[in-house]
């Protein structure tokens, strides 16, 4: 995830079938969504549910395979010069409505992100200082980011028509229907192999299990709960997704150094399953990061001091973990108070900085640059206002994943973080035996060719 900071494929829930509702036709993947994803907005749109309905409607520059590779989408070639990239478009794409894309409607997509305020921080994140030259059947951009890092953050920007915020050329179309929607593959150059994907909205657990055990979704992840098995017309599927539960501090260190001491406290063996563990370290490990903690003198806590720690309601597992960290603050006399909040609130008052103690799960793109979002300044996960005098001379020289600066800068963000990161999550998914999927650190959603490449083998 980038941004999609509040959402996250392992709070995906599936729905309860109701009397007389009947299952699509088994060419259709029955699926689900927890939060409603609000409508389809290639410039706007924010969060996991939203960046799958872009995934599906929409297309981008380049993709990343479940490999982690950049392979083409939109442009079938391209060049790094420098800090410019010069991209070669696909002849023959065309838009849901029949247009034909052209290189303005990529500059249009650019340009907007980047005028709008209220555009998707992410995608603003990404774009910040990039400039677009168009000529003939050719996109140059240049940014004062690595061109190596700038293509695989490209992959999470899809295109939409000029003029337009919700019109995508990617392998289906979207039809919604009240709390459903359906997504039609169309003639598409990845071209899909299954004939449709159904989502309907539901956010209990014990409807998820019911519908996973019943045999009426294709895929679905099944609730944080020991001793859960699929049935046996589902195989279990683990995805190695860098995804972390991750407290941002507006006062800073006290609070952090202690939830650092309880994180590793609070969960005993198989408190999660099989889904989660206490994250170690400052930055993910799964990103190359060797374990650091906090480097700066302890400050004591205060006895009968109270934090409240907003979370995004209606997630079963987080809220399970902050209770426990509630529990061990406790025998260190400190007031944690867990507040559940509506998930769109919650990023307003993180964009804000309206909050003491906040939480947000996030899944990191499988390459150290994303952990650049929460040092940045104008970083999509830098809530806090974090900044350093050393940074920008040491962001300087992360010109590829093998530059030992990113030892340096975890050096640097380690003396006064403002984020600390509580659980590693696994993705654990329930599929269809039938249905031959392909898993990845990003999902089964967000990759190329990613659900245009399932199959149905019955």
């Amino acid at each position: 995830m980038r941004a999609q900071a509040l959402i996250l494929l392992l709070a995906l829930a599936s729905p309860a079938l109701g009397i007389g509702q009947t299952v699509q036709t088994a060419q259709t993947v029955e699926e689900s969504f927890a939060r409603d994803p609000g409508p389809l907005d290639f410039i706007h749109g924010e969060g996991y549910e939203q960046a799958i309905l872009q995934s599906l409607t929409g297309d981008t520059l380049v993709g990343l395979d479940a490999q982690n590779r950049v392979v083409p989408r939109l442009s079938d070639n391209w060049k790094l010069e420098g800090k410019r990239i010069r991209f070669h478009l696909r002849t023959g794409v065309r838009f849901s409505n029949g247009a034909l894309l052209i290189p303005a409607d990529i500059a249009w997509t650019i340009h907007e992100i980047q005028a709008k305020e209220d555009a998707s921080p992410t995608k603003r994140g990404i774009l910040q200082g990039v400039k677009v030259r168009l000529s003939g059947s050719y996109v140059e951009l240049s940014s004062p980011k690595p061109a190596a890092r700038l293509l695989m953050e490209l992959a999470h920007v899809p295109v939409t028509r000029k003029g337009s915020v919700d019109m995508g050329s990617g392998p289906f179309t979207l039809v919604r229907k009240g709390s459903e929607w359906t997504f039609t593959a169309r003639s598409h150059f990845l071209n899909p192999k299954i004939t449709a994907i159904h989502f309907r909205l539901i956010a209990d657990d014990q409807a998820l299990l019911q519908n996973l055990q019943k045999g009426w979704l294709s895929i679905g992840v099944p609730p944080a709960r020991n001793n859960l098995h699929p049935p046996s017309a589902m195989i279990e599927l683990h995805q190695p997704t860098r995804a972390q539960l991750i407290v941002f501090s507006e006062a800073g260190l006290p609070p952090l150094q202690a939830l650092e001491g309880w994180r590793g406290e609070s969960f005993p063996a198989n408190f999660f399953s099989a889904k989660a563990r206490a994250s170690r370290g400052l930055w993910p490990e799964s990103l190359g990061f060797p374990p650091m903690k906090i480097q700066a003198p302890a400050q004591p806590l205060s006895k009968g001091r109270h934090w409240e720690l907003l979370y995004s309601s209606g997630d079963e597992l987080v809220q399970k973990a902050l209770m426990a960290l509630r529990e061990r603050a406790k025998q260190d006399g400190v007031d944690l108070e867990p507040k559940p909040v509506e998930a769109a609130l919650l990023y307003q008052r993180l964009q804000k900085g309206d909050f003491q103690l906040a939480s947000a799960l996030n899944i990191f793109d499988p390459n150290p640059w994303s952990v650049l979002e929460l040092l940045e300044p104008n970083g999509p996960m830098n809530f806090c206002g974090w900044k350093d005098a050393k940074f920008p001379g040491v962001a300087a020289k992360l010109d590829s994943v093998q530059s030992p600066a990113w030892l340096e800068l975890q050096k640097i963000w380690a003396t006064h973080p403002t984020a600390l990161p509580i659980l590693d999550f696994t993705s654990v998914v329930w599929v269809d035996k039938h249905l031959k999927v392909e898993a990845s650190a990003l999902g089964l959603y967000l990759t190329t060719p990613g659900p245009a490449g399932w199959t149905w083998t019955k």
